[in-house]
């Protein structure tokens, strides 16, 4: 039985590695691009038991990877809430101001 990892898993996890390092640069056009090509290449590889680890890397990655999307989803809505907030002021000291 051969046990040595199929090449497309092993091109799967560098192209975790990558998604990983463009997510964590804000790159999510990038990662999204990486995550396309790394569910191709786990789609058509066969997995043996050098697999099986392989996959678990990948599974802890993609955990990784969600927490670091949730966390950019966060900071932007924690963004928009700021934005909203200065122009309701910004507003009120416009408005205040055109009627003196």
């Amino acid at each position: 039985m051969d046990e040595a990892l199929h090449p497309d898993l092993t091109q799967a996890l560098e192209h975790s590695q990558r998604m990983l390092q463009a997510a964590r640069a804000g790159d999510w056009t990038a990662a999204t691009d990486l995550q396309a090509q790394c569910d191709r290449l786990l789609r058509q590889a066969p997995v043996n038991a050098a697999g099986l680890m392989a996959l678990r890397r990948l599974y802890q990655d993609q955990q990784l990877l969600l927490a670091l999307a949730a966390a950019a989803r966060d900071a932007v809505a924690q963004a928009r809430t700021h934005a909203r907030s200065s122009h309701r002021a910004l507003s009120a000291y416009i408005n205040a101001g055109g009627t003196g």
